[in-house]
């Protein structure tokens, strides 16, 4: 049974190490973002150990599993069996989904989708057949080593110990996840084995390893800050301590004693008029203890997502929308005239519900919500039931634990979601408790597989192992290797655009983008990015055409890829209004503005009440000199969700093309009081637009200068000068201004000429 009668056994060991190990994978470019690597890696060693767990199969002179015998009780079997139907729920969602190709792969930005949950069934599947206790115990202590190295390293991150070019971040540390609720989430599935092991075991080395990996645990999970992970802490340490195997009274009561100072806590955070000195002089404790205000956890954008999430639900209640298809259904029912979840731009875009209910309800339907719940409750049943005729009371302890985690692990996710990490370690657990509970089964109750559809396949055994041999090199090369190679092309080209290497950047994207694969549809929206980031950096009209129509190029063949992806279509209006501002071909002219309208009305369709739309719709009105519609939509957009700066913006522009330059002048005071930024450099371009083409030169000739105080050497702004000096015949001042764009910029030397023969 166990995995010495395995030959190549510690080939099986090192591929089960090397997967454990990946929470701590974390390379740009070519493992970037974070659970793209990591799943590309697993993928990759798990197809390995799954050819050679056939191999093995197949080349045992009496058939049968790898292991000499493999137990399977009627409880393991229950267990397997849901999780077999749970999978295969998720291919009839796959099937009918509204985006078949996108539930199936998924995208690098989440490394979600069938196909990798299919892995980590098999992976979990693999674990129980192979491991025997003694390797589970070295894996789980691997696995609490990789814990302790992930966080460490968050420790780092927190006190500047690493700077933030490697691995980018804001304020609470991520650690090597992306992060930080990832790294809570990750930590709590550890946390609780830590503890166990640690109160088990006798060896003093072993005893200390394993509790400062515990104390570790908690500190790291206290850092992210993330009410979840508390809460998830809180209610698995809550069943730990109260149901704890043994009659520890003491445990008990001070765990009581805990529990009572918490509340009071709690309750004291959110009554007392100001936080007591010693808290405000402590960031830690003064970030921890805001997370505990009630007052901000019922502001929290989450409760308004889970608003849009219950009216998604009701349309597609038995097969869902699709897997990864949450944004569909979100874009579909979205408000944002709920609280927090409009209140900006950043905040209005959800792929997740972050409550593994409404993910998997919306995404799956509700028969897979009831066979995940029964899955988890099938397993703490059969723990529970464990945990009664087991003899030893350090085994146990050990199943206690595996039930805490379950339980914190449940709980922080119906405030937040899986990634990689947190599905590698869960799917673990579920492996170790079939383990626990099949080793542990009466002798008398437990069947032997005797490997008889192995024995009918020796027969065939060679041409098996070649084709299968064949389908698993062709599957890493294809979708593991490939487009690892290709999603690290496009991060250096998105690096490169950054930092101003633009040519090479777009250079990268145009080889990369004839080589179809899933990665298609993330491709050609990363081009995009990058074409944006270029368009800012290099803004002569005649680049800036080019890079606009490749744009919008790239993303018609997006919307064809990914049909009900709102960003998609908001992007191409983005695209083709920026074309509309710089073509100069009437009949081109005309073509575009009838494009524009189309895609607002398919965005509109599948995003109704997006304030995101409206405000590109308003931009092709003003652009077709609607000005009465752009109104109509500006106070539609303000109805829509008041404290966004950007309807009251372009309400304001509006107004200055009707001629209400009071009004106009009230709404820009509004937007600038509601965070739009007025006077940053697009906004001042955007108001000096405004002028020329109401004829108020004077106005944008102001503006124009104030930007070249700011940034002498851009040359787009003295080549607007100068045609704004044209247009009211003040030659002198044209061809300064043309002659500086042509110092500042030569490689515009023959649009300048052409321009210089028309100051006459």
């Amino acid at each position: 049974m166990e995995i010495k009668d395995i030959k190549l056994s510690w080939l099986y060991l090192i591929g089960f190490l090397l997967i454990v190990a990946l929470p701590l994978l974390n390379l740009p470019p070519w493992f970037s973002p974070s659970d793209w690597g990591k799943t590309i890696v697993f993928r990759t060693t798990l197809a390995i150990m799954i050819f050679l767990f056939i191999w093995q199969a197949l080349s045992k002179p009496t058939g049968g599993e790898p292991r000499s015998s493999v137990r399977f009780s009627g409880e393991t079997k229950m267990i397997l069996s849901l999780l077999l139907v749970l999978l295969g729920i998720f291919f009839l969602t796959t099937i009918f989904s509204l985006d078949p190709r996108f539930s199936f792969w998924g995208s690098p930005y989440r490394a979600g989708g069938f196909l990798n949950f299919v892995f980590y069934v098999i992976f979990a599947i693999l674990a129980f057949l192979i491991l025997g206790q003694k390797e589970w115990q070295k894996v789980w202590d691997f696995a609490l080593l990789v814990g302790v190295l992930v966080s460490i390293f968050a420790i780092l991150q927190q006190f500047g110990l690493v700077g933030k070019t490697l691995i980018p971040f804001e304020k609470r540390p991520p650690s090597t996840l992306g992060n930080p609720i990832f790294l809570a989430n990750y930590l709590l599935l550890l946390v609780f084995l830590s503890l166990s092991f640690g109160i088990r075991e006798k060896e003093v080395f072993k005893k200390f390893f394993y509790f400062l990996s515990f104390f570790l645990f908690l500190f790291i999970i206290f850092l992210t800050y993330t009410r979840g992970g508390y809460l998830g802490l809180f209610i698995g340490s809550l069943y730990f301590s109260f149901f704890y195997p043994k009659r520890l009274l003491w445990l008990k009561i001070a765990f009581f004693a805990l529990l009572i100072l918490s509340i009071y806590g709690v309750y004291y955070i959110n009554i007392a008029p100001e936080f007591p000195e010693f808290i405000k002089e402590n960031k830690f404790l003064t970030n921890a203890t805001s997370r505990l205000l009630i007052e901000n956890a019922l502001q929290d954008s989450r409760i308004s997502a889970w608003k849009v999430s219950w009216q998604a639900f009701k349309t597609r209640p038995i097969l869902g929308y699709g897997l990864e298809n949450f944004s569909i259904a979100f874009d579909k029912f979205y408000d944002a005239s709920l609280p927090g979840i409009g209140k900006t731009v950043e905040r209005s875009w959800w792929d997740r519900a972050h409550n593994f209910i409404f993910d998997i309800s919306i995404t799956a339907g509700i028969p897979a919500l009831i066979i995940y719940l029964a899955l988890f409750g099938v397993l703490f049943w059969q723990l529970q039931k464990l945990k009664k005729r087991q003899q030893s009371e350090d085994k146990k302890l050990i199943t206690h634990g595996v039930q805490a985690t379950f339980i914190a692990y449940l709980t922080a996710i119906f405030f937040s979601f899986d990634t990689f990490s947190s599905y590698l370690i869960s799917f673990l657990l579920i492996a170790y408790s079939l383990n626990l509970i099949s080793e542990n089964k009466y002798p008398e109750k437990i069947q032997q597989t005797k490997g008889n559809f192995f024995l009918k396949l020796q027969r065939y055994k060679k041409p098996i192992i070649y084709f299968t041999l064949i389908i698993f090199v062709w599957f890493i090369w294809v979708f593991n290797l490939k487009p690892l190679y290709t999603n690290a092309e496009i991060n250096k080209a998105e690096s490169l655009s950054q930092r101003g290497g633009c040519k090479d950047a777009i250079y990268k994207m145009e080889k990369i983008l004839p080589k179809r694969s899933f990665l298609d549809a993330y491709l050609r929206l990363n081009y995009s990015k990058v074409l944006l980031d270029c368009e800012v950096q290099m803004r002569m009209p005649q680049l800036s055409l080019a890079l606009f129509n490749r744009g919008q190029q790239v993303l018609k063949e997006n919307i064809e890829i990914r049909p009900y992806d709102t960003w998609n279509w908001l992007l191409l209006i983005n695209f083709t209004n920026a074309l509309i501002e710089r073509e100069n071909n009437p009949e081109k002219i005309k073509e575009l503005k009838k494009e524009a309208s189309y895609y607002f009305e398919k965005a509109s369709q599948l995003s109704p009440k997006r304030q995101e739309i409206l405000i590109e719709g308003i931009k092709t009105d003003l652009l077709n000199k609607e000005y009465q519609k752009a109104k109509a939509k500006s106070q539609k957009c303000i109805d829509l969700n008041s404290k966004l700066g950007d309807c009251y913006w372009l309400m304001g522009l509006t107004n200055i093309y009707l001629g209400e330059n009071e009004k106009a002048k009230e709404n820009i005071d509004i937007a600038r009081i509601n965070g739009y930024p007025v006077y940053s450099e697009s906004s001042l371009m955007a108001l000096a637009k405004v002028y020329v083409d109401t004829l108020n030169y004077q106005k944008a000739i102001a503006i124009y200068w104030d930007l070249i105080k700011a940034k002498p050497r851009e040359p787009i702004y003295h080549l607007y000068l100068a045609l704004i000096y044209r247009e009211i015949g003040d030659f002198e001042n044209a061809k300064k201004e043309a002659s500086i764009v042509l110092i500042l910029a030569p490689e515009s030397r023959e649009e300048i000429e052409a321009f210089l023969k028309t100051l006459k």
